[in-house]
């Protein structure tokens, strides 16, 4: 990984200062951009209200998994 990573971000319309990294981290953003639909698509089958959320791709200073990658990884213990 790199020091800052590329990660899909959802954030709430109605609350703009709500953000949750839901996907990444990606090295690059052509792989956070080829991965974008279908992160949008797991995120609506998690919770309805995320097909109102606006997505964007943005350069983070983070190494942590995105809320699918986390769920994923305990959802194979």
């Amino acid at each position: 990984m790199n020091s800052e990573n590329f990660y899909i971000v959802a954030t709430d319309p109605d609350t703009p200062t709500l953000q949750v990294n839901i996907s990444g981290p990606y090295l690059t953003q052509k792989a956070a951009q080829a991965d974008m639909q279908a992160a949008i698509n797991e995120a609506a089958e998690l919770d309805p209200c995320a097909r109102t959320y606006h997505y964007s791709i943005c350069k983070l200073a983070c190494h942590k998994p995105g809320v699918i990658q986390h769920m994923a990884c305990h959802a194979a213990r």
